[in-house]
């Protein structure tokens, strides 16, 4: 109205983020970047009858919100309260070319606009052959580095490392533009469904019970009444593992608890009132997820791995990131790709038809989305070894 003091411009009001997202999201279902239709008009209300029928037991209301219609879309950045997800290592090697030898391959062998199907099997190969090199240097099993080139040597550790991070699913909880530093969980690797003693001391007060693990005014015996015997407990990544967990929930009102970024919904904090909320029978212990450990980036590194191809930003529905990762019938970075729809879509079906058959196979060009499906029988198929299931 004109009678303000100038910072009334500059008020944003965080509930209205919410709605921004979902904005944001239905223009990236309706054209991408590059004018072509990427997902379905409709929102999807899951990729798994199997994980719904799992989230009904685990959590009604995040069940509703899903049925409500649940999404996920690419975005060019990270962005808090969104996710980072772990490509496979025949996307990093053809998003970033960074080896010489097999980017200019890479390079020589794509034609613009060609299929993912196509790229893909293509960079396999060139992996392969790399893999192949490597290995004919090996003696007892060693691999002697000073006998590689660089070019292996630099391979070797991207193959390394993408292992160690294999298929993870990231939800960023801090970021500073300023500084080049963020913060992310890794949302599917679970570690315990029941707690020990060690194991409640260790999330009230880390293992190093110094001045970064803040005290908690509840003791282990009252964790151990209200989580004893249902407590997801998660390896949030390899940085600040002896610090007290992470609480992640979606409760505004939980006393302590603070929200990642406005807007969003998703919450950290608020062990003491939580504790007390699951004792009360206000709360149910599958509400609640524990981290133990995180992800630690410096001087932009999560910036420069989603521009190297490492990982892909993600934004999300509230219930993808709230929602347990115990024993999925359809693992999480399955199903997020596959909400995004386009390219990230049959990324993942081939990457479990590649699993599936434990072979790398001569992918059909003209293969379309639904014959994939098909021949994955409607569904996602898993063994028993998957990355959702527990690690203890």
């Amino acid at each position: 109205d004109g009678d303000g003091d100038g910072d009334g411009d500059d008020y944003i009001d965080a509930d209205k983020l919410v709605d921004w997202r979902e904005f944001r999201m239905n223009l990236a279902r309706t054209v991408t970047s590059s004018g072509k239709n990427n997902w379905s008009s409709q929102k999807k209300k899951s990729i798994s009858k199997e994980n719904e029928v799992l989230l009904r037991i685990q959590s009604e209301s995040l069940a509703e919100e899903c049925m409500a219609g649940v999404w996920a879309h690419e975005v060019s950045h990270p962005e808090v309260g969104g996710l980072v997800i772990r490509m496979p290592l025949e996307v990093e090697v053809y998003r970033s070319k960074k080896i010489p030898s097999a980017g200019e391959e890479l390079r020589n062998f794509i034609k613009k606009g060609e299929k993912v199907e196509l790229w893909y099997r293509k960079a396999h190969t060139l992996c392969e052959k790399e893999i192949q090199k490597i290995t004919a240097y090996a003696e007892n099993g060693q691999i002697d580095a000073s006998k590689i080139s660089e070019v292996s040597n630099e391979f070797l550790q991207m193959y390394l490392d993408n292992q160690e991070t294999w298929q993870e699913v990231c939800l960023v909880v801090d970021r500073n533009n300023s500084g080049g530093t963020a913060s992310a969980l890794v949302l599917n690797r679970p570690m315990a469904y029941k707690l020990t003693e060690n194991l409640g001391l260790l999330i009230l007060e880390g293992v190093l019970n110094d001045e970064k693990s803040p005290r908690s005014c509840v003791s282990v015996d009252m964790l151990m009444e209200a989580f004893g015997e249902e407590c997801a407990v998660y390896v949030g990544g390899p940085d600040a593992q002896g610090e007290s967990a992470t609480l992640l929930h979606g409760f505004k009102d939980l006393p302590g608890a603070v929200e990642i970024a406005p807007g969003c919904n998703i919450f950290i904090g608020g062990i003491d009132h939580a504790i007390k909320g699951v004792k009360d029978g206000k709360y149910k212990p599958l509400d609640f997820r524990f981290f133990i450990g995180k992800h630690e980036f410096k001087n932009r590194q999560l910036d420069k791995q989603c521009i190297l191809g490492k990982y892909q930003p993600i934004a999300c529905s509230r219930p993808v990131v709230l929602k347990q990762c115990i024993s999925l019938p359809t693992p999480l970075y399955y199903e997020v790709m596959e909400l995004c729809g386009g390219e990230l879509e049959r990324i993942s079906l081939l990457e479990q038809k590649k699993r599936n058959e434990d072979v790398y196979v001569e992918f059909a060009v003209d293969e379309d989305i639904d014959e994939l499906y098909d021949e994955l029988g409607g569904q996602s198929i898993f063994d028993d070894d998957d990355e959702d299931d527990l690690i203890l």
